[in-house]
């Protein structure tokens, strides 16, 4: 009995690998000789499926392809991803991607990556809290499929982007980011746990002489679900000014002057901050602790500040 079932077990694993190397090779075969000579026959088609994916218009000026090892690599001129109303709320001059042979067994496209090159691109935080992305809605009761699908993929580079934010909800002045380098990275098997990094460089319009650099570790599956998402952001800004990032960032005490430079540490789960470990080198800081204290003033501060939120109350720490 034995016997037979390792003779068994040995044909169908011989049977699976003959079925995959032929399916590989066929893929190969076909898109080398059949398809990718001919891409651009199949750019209706390719903008279509795009277009259903993002739940959005997409037009694609020009689409070439070659080779990138044994990899498909694509080629995309001319990106046209518009709004509601079809006008153009997104245009992407340059796009890179190498199709990842993962897209077979896991039955939908996958990128070993991608590359956009100089996008710009608006940021807008409604009044109600609702974000917009180029125009599409990141929340809201139906499941974001594209941006939950650029989220499954292996690496995605954004390259020498501006960016402007604008919050409705703060009430805030536009804030741009300049010369923005972006990459995201999220192996498949770390996405099985819904495991990202990224890592970000951008020159700020304002509260910044000097690029900022943010980093995180990320946790999470659905973008529309934020709340459920937990990890640690790094960020690091030299030439810095306190009191022009109070326009878009809520400091856990009142902050209200300072110059200099600062790197921290920031743990977060279920839609808010917890942790905030800061090393912090200002001059002419003006703070208060809290709405009763009497404002602080000092000349120079150095050290380590942490903040701590608990279940009933919050703990600062100083260094």
């Amino acid at each position: 009995m034995v016997k037979k079932s390792l003779f068994w077990f040995y044909r169908v694993t011989l049977i699976v690998l003959w079925t995959s190397i032929v399916i590989f090779a066929s893929s190969v075969l076909t898109l080398r000789y059949l398809i990718l000579p001919h891409i651009q026959d199949y750019k209706p088609t390719i903008e279509q499926r795009v277009s259903q994916a993002v739940g959005q218009k997409v037009t694609i000026g020009d689409i070439q392809a070659s080779w990138q090892g044994l990899d498909p690599h694509l080629t995309l001129l001319d990106v046209v991803l518009h709004d509601q109303q079809n006008r153009p709320g997104l245009t992407l001059d340059h796009v890179e991607a190498s199709l990842s042979w993962l897209s077979v067994p896991l039955l939908e496209p996958r990128l070993s990556s991608l590359a956009i090159y100089e996008p710009e691109l608006t940021i807008r935080r409604e009044r109600d809290g609702t974000l917009y992305v180029a125009g599409m809605a990141m929340s809201g009761p139906a499941r974001p499929a594209f941006p939950n699908w650029l989220l499954r993929q292996a690496q995605i580079d954004v390259v020498d982007a501006s960016i402007v934010w604008q919050d409705e909800l703060r009430q805030a002045p536009p804030l741009t980011l300049s010369k923005l380098q972006l990459r995201l990275v999220s192996p498949p098997w770390e996405n099985l746990i819904g495991h990202h990094k990224f890592g970000l460089q951008a020159l700020p319009s304002a509260g910044s002489s000097q690029p900022i650099d943010i980093r995180g570790n990320l946790y999470g599956k659905d973008v529309s679900k934020l709340q459920e998402w937990h990890g640690t952001i790094y960020g690091l800004a030299q030439g810095t000014d306190i009191a022009a990032w109070r326009n878009w960032i809520t400091y856990p005490f009142d902050l209200r002057e300072g110059f200099g430079a600062a790197q921290f540490w920031a743990d977060f789960s279920n839609g808010e901050f917890r942790r905030v470990t800061s090393d912090v080198v200002f001059r002419n800081v003006h703070t208060r602790f809290s709405a009763s204290s009497p404002e602080v003033r000092l000349s120079t501060l150095s050290g380590r500040l942490k903040w701590i939120r608990h279940e009933d109350g919050n703990e600062f720490r100083a260094q």
